[in-house]
């Protein structure tokens, strides 16, 4: 009896690493991603509010999508809209990253809003 209640422990610790180990993996695939998109989030609230007045939509789409390139975020020109007029700005950044599981391809949805009162 004891030989039994011994191998019903193995086969719980080994299923309890392999669990471990999934969590593990999507973890280091999907914070990353995630941590990126909120980095670009914080730049274009800071740039909104700082920068923008003194620049054109153009000049502005220009220095975002330089971010995202430097973050590895998978933004072009479609998915931005910029609004600037009447004392005001507002930035919108819509966009998705895929992050691959292996077994799935998991991938998250980002819609960005941004608007700035000139003082």
């Amino acid at each position: 009896m004891r030989n039994r209640e011994r191998g019903d422990g193995k086969i719980g610790l080994i299923v309890m690493i392999l669990i471990l180990a999934a969590a593990i993996f999507v973890l280091v695939k999907v914070v990353p991603a995630r941590i990126s998109a909120y980095e670009f989030k914080d730049y274009m609230e800071t740039y909104a509010r700082a920068e923008s007045w003194t620049r054109t939509p153009e000049q502005i789409q220009k220095d975002l999508l330089e971010k995202a390139r430097i973050l590895n975020l998978p933004i072009t020109a479609e998915n931005l809209t910029i609004n600037k007029g009447g004392g005001s700005i507002e930035i919108i950044a819509k966009f998705d990253v895929p992050v691959d599981l292996k077994v799935h391809k998991l991938v998250l949805h980002y819609n960005f809003r941004q608007t700035a009162e000139r003082y």
